[in-house]
């Protein structure tokens, strides 16, 4: 059984784990060194020391000691590439900014490696915080099961309402054309609808789970899992028609995430081969929906041009600037520690400002029309000055925000927070079993880890409440709870420290 697993994590092979990654690391410096010897640099040692502490989870996930939706492993990738691979790549490809609009007067390179010592201090915090909490955790003491007699009733009342509230954004919105025209001319017009959005994003998982459900009930001899692959297609794309175009890509890549992770939970685990696949599927959709968000319609010229596919004339998004801007932070807040380290005169900390702004999210503009946006504010101050007329939508991460909020200082301590509450997540997950009904939130909630880690707070609290909250009341609502010590006979989710 899978849970089993959990005492297989000996000394050596944590040391061999680390002895990969280590090596994995090496091989990248030493190739990007003879590619760009603008890259030979002392910044490579934090960087290096970022992408050992990152990379040694996804060699682990490699060995089969955590599972592909397990947030070490989600965690580890983003870090990895983030906080290695794309600082190293804005040096050989000597490009700051979306449009070469971030300008330092000297080299990057000395901020970059400084940001990365800030991150690798940082991650290290977040290892040994989610170890200790892990193991100071007691496992969750119950099981929830779902009740059929429960499931369906709750769950079509769930469905009827998302229904409703894609019914009425759209009718607000004036259909998906409206919503594409309100994207292009008035974004105003989005303004008082997320309360919809609540309803109407988990139209599609809903509709999944409720299929998903049946699917794995029946007990005919077919593939149930191809069956679920192709629902699982089918309910991406329409999650990307009916929700897809008010300019955010996250909607229906997590959404996929969130129904994949299902499906890798109900029936069978995803392979290798099938996630890189994926993963090659979504970064394409994000360049080509990155058109979409740079010129609206007139995008689709893009996508009947092969030839321009990788030379988008006329944009000022291409495929490293999806790699360097929209996959990562890395320019952006070494640029923002620079001007706290050279020049603290021209920033004031916000000491926790763009936390709690993030929670004012929930009030609508209608109710409090002149609602302050602490983040934005703080990364226009950061990035362009006091006196500039401009604005920054820049997204920052964790520890970027942590910079903005608290200074160098207030980073370890924020991965520290975010390593303690992982722990203490994953340690309750180890008494859940596979057929446990919490086991359909187990991706929404690597979702949010995720979302913590590249995303600011604002960012995670939308999600928290458009993605989760119907799901999370149908599933509570559908759902007997009693002791696991009553169930002897499911499987243990992984129990992996």
């Amino acid at each position: 059984m899978i849970g089993k697993l959990v005492g297989a994590q000996q000394t050596g092979g944590r040391r061999g784990d680390y002895l990969i990654a280590c090596s994995a690391v090496a091989l990248v410096e030493i190739a990007l060194m003879l590619w760009r010897p603008t890259t030979v640099h002392w910044f490579l040692l934090p960087l290096g020391a970022c992408g050992l502490l990152a990379g040694v989870d996804a060699v682990r996930y490699l060995r089969g000691k955590l599972d592909l939706f397990d947030p070490r492993t989600v965690i580890a990738c983003l870090a990895f590439y983030g906080f290695f691979v794309a600082p190293i790549l804005h040096v050989a490809w000597d490009r700051f900014g979306a449009g070469y609009d971030l300008i330092l007067p000297n080299d990057w390179r000395p901020w970059l490696g400084a940001m990365a010592a800030l991150n690798a201090a940082g991650l290290l915090g977040y290892r040994v915080a989610q170890r200790a909490m892990f193991r100071r955790t007691q496992p969750s003491s119950n099981r929830w099961d779902f009740a059929s007699s429960r499931f369906y009733p709750v769950f079509a009342a769930a469905l009827t309402l998302s229904i409703a509230g894609a019914t009425t954004y759209l009718w607000q919105m004036g259909g998906i054309l409206g919503e594409i025209e309100a994207f292009e001319g008035d974004k105003s017009a989005y303004v008082g609808k997320g309360w919809l959005l609540t309803l109407a994003w988990p139209l599609a998982v809903l509709s999944f789970i409720i299929l998903t459900f049946g699917l794995r009930s029946r007990k005919e001899n077919f593939s149930r899992w191809t069956v679920a692959i192709i629902l699982l297609s089918l309910a991406g794309v329409s999650h990307f028609f009916l929700m897809g175009w008010y300019g955010s890509r996250s909607a229906t890549v997590w959404a996929l995430f969130w129904m994949a992770g299902i499906v890798h939970y109900w029936f069978r685990q995803l392979s290798a081969r099938m996630t890189v696949a994926g993963i090659m599927l979504l970064i394409a959709f994000m360049y080509f929906y990155g058109f979409y968000k740079e010129q609206d319609r007139l995008a689709a010229e893009v996508l009947r041009t092969p030839a321009a596919w990788l030379d988008p004339r006329g944009y000022s998004r291409d495929l490293k600037g999806l790699l360097l801007e929209d996959l990562a932070r890395a320019d952006s807040n070494a640029f923002v520690l620079h001007t706290l380290v050279k020049d603290p005169e021209a920033y004031n900390y916000r000491w926790g400002l763009t936390y709690l702004g993030a929670s004012m999210i929930l009030i609508p503009h209608n109710i409090w029309p002149d609602r302050p946006d602490f983040k934005i504010d703080a990364g226009t101050e950061a990035l362009l000055g006091k006196a500039t007329s401009l604005t920054s939508y820049r997204v920052y991460g964790l520890s970027g925000e942590a910079l903005l909020n608290f200074g160098p200082a207030g980073v370890v301590p924020m991965f520290v927070l975010y390593g303690s509450v992982l722990g203490w997540y994953r340690r309750k997950m180890t008494g859940w079993q596979l057929t446990d009904a919490r086991m359909i939130l187990a991706p929404l909630f690597t979702m949010w880890f995720a979302n913590a880690l590249v995303s600011d707070s604002d960012n995670l609290v939308f999600a928290i409440v458009t993605q989760g909250a119907l799901a999370i009341v149908a599933i509570t609502a559908s759902s007997v709870r009693y002791p696991a010590a009553d169930s002897t006979t499911a499987e243990a989710a992984p129990r992996r420290n």
